[in-house]
């Protein structure tokens, strides 16, 4: 009986689930439906996607709530993104602020990207959570893609033609918009990158794109029929 019982408190313990991908699916999915509405009210162009995205995070920072140390870094991702916003509301936006809230919304999405990606790739299961954290992570590629078009432009690194607005606090509907148009490689070729290097990372997206869905359906697969196996 003594023999069990310290084999068993000596076992090694099961890795943890990866976090509840529920909370940042709705998260996502609220940003997405709520950045192009909100950019349509006067007066709110500057703050709106700060604002969303300081609510975005809110929501989905219990997904991160599996590892402690993330779950940390992920609220003082959030006290960042806030006092940017804070600060702007009274002092005005300024180019410095814009940039290091872009680069505190890409760390997030990084995060919670790696910790989707960890749960789905690593962890080898196939249940309602991991396939919401699928789904996040494709979300969440395409979302980083959009940061970082909007963080050439602020860098006048690139420029875009076509069908997108030409006042740059409204951009980044378009931009999004553009993004995930890349990732899915629906080509309708309305918005245009111009410029080298924002050429390279929407091709980049797209091949991205298409190796994700490739390598998550074949692990999903992979892992059901490994779940059959073994029933």
């Amino acid at each position: 009986m003594n023999t069990e019982t310290v084999r068993k408190e000596i076992s090694p313990e099961k890795p943890s689930s990866g976090g509840n991908f529920w909370f940042l699916l709705a998260g996502l999915l609220f940003t997405l439906l709520a950045v192009p509405v909100t950019h349509q009210f006067s007066g709110m162009e500057r703050y709106s996607m700060t604002l969303l995205f300081s609510v975005f995070m809110l929501v989905s920072i219990w997904s991160l709530a599996a590892s402690r140390r993330v779950f940390q870094i992920g609220v003082l991702l959030v006290i960042g993104i806030t006092a940017i916003v804070g600060i702007s509301a009274f002092n005005g936006t300024h180019f410095f602020q814009e940039v290091l809230g872009i680069v505190l919304m890409l760390t997030f999405c990084v995060l919670s990207c790696w910790i989707a990606a960890r749960n789905v790739f690593l962890l080898h299961k196939a249940d309602p959570n991991s396939l919401a954290g699928a789904f996040c992570v494709y979300l969440l590629i395409g979302l980083i893609w959009a940061l970082l078009y909007k963080l050439l432009l602020l860098f006048d690194l690139a420029t875009f033609t076509g069908n997108i607005t030409a006042q740059e606090k409204e951009q980044f509907p378009d931009l999004l918009y553009f993004s995930f148009v890349t990732l899915a490689s629906l080509g309708y070729g309305d918005i245009t990158p111009t410029g080298g290097l924002v050429r390279t990372l929407a091709y980049l997206e797209a091949v991205l794109g298409q190796f994700y869905l490739a390598v998550m359906v074949a692990s999903l697969v992979g892992v059901y029929s490994s779940q059959r196996r073994k029933g």
